[in-house]
């Protein structure tokens, strides 16, 4: 029919060719031709009047831009949109420049198709360049907000912890919206403050705010509202806008600039904070099952260790002699934290080990060392088997190996042992040998610490002894012995 709107959709996929021409056909007037490729496609070019080519981008042999280039070389030619799953300002000023009128951003919905189809088909072209500027404007802005979006997951999905999130929320902010400073701030109830939990463009931390000031941050966070403050002589530019989840405010961003923000730069914010809310939820809900995990695993380790007054508090000591050391080496704050969780379990495999064996107020005979020696493995299997402690359960298991390749369970021997069971095992020797047992007297610290210089490189990785030396000099030297309170460790020598 001559009043049809003719429309020729060009795929390479066949569900998907044929799922368009399928929603295209029950839109009213509407006639669809169908190309597999770019030659089919300007078969049906050359024999009927298209008003509007659905253009995919990737297609094998000619592809949707070379196809583009093509049809723009005849003088009435159709209107084009092209259809894509990978926006990008590059490809979007290459599209435009080849002559593109709009964009489809896949997945699409048949509603979003519809309306583009109906644009063109009450209007087959620009009639003046005004008009033609706002189109392009308006695809400029559109695909910029899909290249945000596109960026904005990617980014956040990588984050592996709740304090890397909210960095990257902060860094993001910074990037789309040109801030010069940014805070991200978060609720503490029972203080009633806002305290700053990430931030950019500051030389030192940012204070923290009262949430019942009288302030932007904190009104925003009382009224659940975002501000935009315009600059006002000295005095920057302010954004605000509280961070949410199921209606509670978790927290607020703020960001800071010379120049005043506009409604873009609200958008761009509210867009990642959006994206950033369940995933943080998500964080949250894994960090609360993890720690109430730990919780009943510390409570099992403090059982164990009342039984013996030799134990009392031994898990505690290790840990903290433990995270002087990794402080001192520089480690990240997630290997200090994994490190933490690791020293307080460190000897819960001792639960499955007889207390005929584990209080026997001697030495032990070979048979019960052999014994002994398998609560690496059993505490292992516990953190293990709750399937969230994977890299804390070996260090568990290997934290009694020997840089000599001579400890247990497995010989492992040098590097081979983690990083972390290798500075677990020295924190643990040390205790052994500042704590009284049944059998002999607590060592002082300085002969503890000629122990273990003496073992750098048979029991002990020297790297990590050298690194001993100083964390001793500095917070363990004329510290006195405890009387009462170890575990029942093995001899350094």
């Amino acid at each position: 029919m001559a009043d049809n709107f003719n429309v020729l959709v060009v795929d390479d996929e066949d569900i998907l060719r044929e799922n368009l021409a399928l929603l295209l056909s029950n839109f009213n007037a509407t006639q669809v031709f169908k190309a597999a490729n770019a030659y089919e496609a300007l078969e049906v070019l050359q024999k009927y009047p298209i008003d509007l080519v659905l253009l995919d981008v990737n297609m094998p042999g000619l592809s949707g831009l070379d196809l583009l280039k093509l049809i723009r070389k005849e003088n009435a030619s159709p209107p084009v949109v092209l259809m894509t799953g990978y926006p990008s300002l590059d490809l979007t000023v290459e599209a435009l420049r080849g002559g593109a009128s709009d964009f489809l951003i896949k997945p699409f919905t048949s509603q979003q198709l519809y309306e583009t189809v109906e644009r063109f088909k009450h209007k087959r072209e620009i009639e003046t360049k005004e008009e033609y500027q706002e189109l392009l404007r308006l695809l400029k802005q559109k695909t910029k907000e899909q290249t945000l979006l596109f960026t904005v997951s990617d980014r956040l999905t990588s984050c592996t912890s709740l304090s890397q999130l909210y960095q990257e929320i902060v860094s993001l902010s910074v990037e789309f919206t040109n801030a010069e400073e940014a805070v991200f701030y978060i609720t503490d109830l029972g203080k009633k403050r806002l305290l700053p939990e990430a931030w950019k463009g500051f030389s030192s931390p940012p204070p923290p705010l009262g949430l019942e000031e009288d302030n932007p941050v904190s009104k925003s966070l009382r009224e659940s509202l975002p501000y935009l403050i315009p600059a006002q002589g000295k005095e920057k530019a302010l954004l605000v806008s509280p961070f949410t989840i199921k209606g509670e405010n978790l927290g607020v961003l703020t960001l800071c600039r010379g120049a005043s923000f506009n409604k873009d730069d609200l958008f761009f914010v509210n867009l990642i904070l959006d994206r950033a809310g369940p995933l943080a939820e998500n964080f949250i809900l894994y960090e609360s099952i993890v720690l109430n995990l730990h919780d009943a695993l510390r409570a099992l380790v403090k059982a164990l260790e009342a039984k013996d007054p030799y134990t009392k508090e031994h898990s505690e000591r290790v840990t903290t002699y433990a995270l002087y050391l990794a402080e001192e080496m520089g480690l990240s704050q997630e290997a200090l934290e994994t490190l933490r969780f690791a020293g307080h379990l460190h000897d819960v495999g001792k639960v499955g080990i007889a207390d005929a064996i584990l209080l026997k107020p001697g030495r032990l005979t070979r048979e019960e060392y052999e014994i002994i020696k398998q609560h690496p493995v059993i505490g292992a299997e516990i953190v293990g088997h709750i399937g969230l402690l994977q890299e804390e359960a070996r260090i568990i298991r290997y934290h009694h190996e020997r840089y000599d390749g001579r400890g247990y369970p497995e010989g492992l021997k040098g590097k081979d042992i983690p990083l972390l069971a290798r500075v677990l095992a020295v924190a643990d020797a040390y205790d052994a040998m500042t704590t009284k047992r049944p059998y002999r007297p607590s060592l002082t610290p300085e002969t503890a610490l000629k122990e273990i210089l003496r073992c750098s490189g048979t029991q002990f990785d020297p790297e990590i002894v050298e690194v001993f030396r100083e964390v001793w000099r500095k917070k363990l030297a004329g510290t006195e012995p405890m009387e009462a309170e170890d575990g029942r460790q093995e001899s350094v020598a």
